[in-house]
């Protein structure tokens, strides 16, 4: 897989505090990469240097097969969009002012710019509000024009950042089907960062930062085989017709989950939790609805299997990973060698 972006040892410190600390990575030319970390992971610091904002301290961001982000700035900015967490539009100018505002700033002829509107206004699907302005425009239709924004002078690279935060599931899935449409069909490298692992499993590869270090890199079923086999889940059930949740009457809404469980008279998720939380041949536990979740140590498949089932009164099952598991379960393991490193 040939690279557009290629980060090498990359180092950024602000005084004596490291933001990135040596981080390496490719971004594959036409695919969808996921870049994700939580709040002060570095993610944001290590977007500013991809995008030119922001030089390294130390190593090298080189792309565009011959350009140097530090050496070639300005040429470098010019064959990227990027399309912010914030709105980034004049709240006081029409949806088509903002657009021919920004293709000017690109540099696109007024004749490209006009016919780059049209095809993109059809394209996101808001031909019928040109006229209008921003300020008055939901948060999904300003994220639209943003987007269209950021896509006028047709780019190489483009950088959504937490782009459909506020938006509604329907508009998800139109941001998504663009973001296929523009890696797939048209060559575009598109770095994705967001909140939502549910998108995240749609990328075609993901990097995980923390700390300001790179923690994982790969694609998604690449980062859940470690996981694998290693993740199994057990409903609980209770032994009477009235089962006791939390010292009362099982909500309306589960009745119909639990019908026709084995019944078992410890029914209480959260007190097999409390029970089981902590013991060596665990890794993990916690609930996802009414399910008992469990990340298994290596080796202890055996003695977990017979914890759940005594604890639930029913047999547990094999589970596929989450990219969430997969994320709890690296912060972990960066926790615990950087303990054992102060230690």
């Amino acid at each position: 897989m040939s690279a557009l972006i290629e980060v090498r040892n990359v180092t950024r410190r602000f005084g004596t505090f490291t933001a990135v600390d040596n981080v390496s990575f490719d971004l594959p030319r036409g695919k969808v990469f996921g870049f994700l970390g939580p709040n002060g992971s570095g993610k944001s610091t290590t977007i500013r240097m991809l995008v030119g904002l922001l030089a390294p301290t130390s190593g090298r961001i080189t792309g565009f097969e011959s350009l140097d982000v530090t050496r070639d700035t300005e040429r470098w900015k010019s064959r990227l969009g990027y399309m912010s967490q914030k709105f980034s539009l004049y709240l006081d100018l029409t949806v088509e002012e903002n657009l021919r505002f920004f293709g000017a700033i690109y540099g696109v002829d007024r004749e490209r710019v006009a016919e780059r509107i049209d095809v993109l206004a059809k394209r996101l699907r808001f031909e019928d509000i040109r006229d209008q302005l921003t300020e008055g425009l939901s948060t999904g239709l300003r994220q639209r024009v943003a987007l269209a924004a950021a896509l006028l002078h047709e780019p190489e690279l483009l950088f959504l950042d937490e782009p459909t935060g506020g938006v509604d599931p329907r508009g998800r899935r139109l941001f998504w089907d663009l973001i296929y449409e523009l890696a797939a069909d048209r060559g575009m490298t598109v770095l994705v960062t967001t909140h939502y692992m549910d998108e995240a499993e749609q990328c075609d590869r993901l990097a995980f930062i923390l700390d300001g270090a790179l923690i994982a890199d790969g694609s998604p079923a690449e980062l859940k085989r470690d996981l694998r086999d290693r993740i199994m889940e057990v409903s609980t059930s209770s032994s009477s017709g009235t089962s006791e949740f939390l010292g009362g009457v099982i909500p309306p809404r589960y009745s119909e989950v639990l019908r026709g469980t084995p019944r078992h008279s410890a029914w209480d998720p959260f007190a097999i939790v409390k029970e089981l939380q902590g013991h060596p041949a665990l890794e993990d536990l916690y609930l996802y609805g009414l399910t008992v979740r469990a990340v298994v140590r290596t080796g202890h498949t055996t003695r977990v299997r017979e914890l759940l089932a005594g604890a639930a009164g029913s047999q547990p099952v094999e589970a596929e990973p989450s990219l969430e598991d997969v994320f709890v379960s690296l912060a972990r393991k960066r926790v615990t060698e950087k303990e054992a490193v102060t230690a």
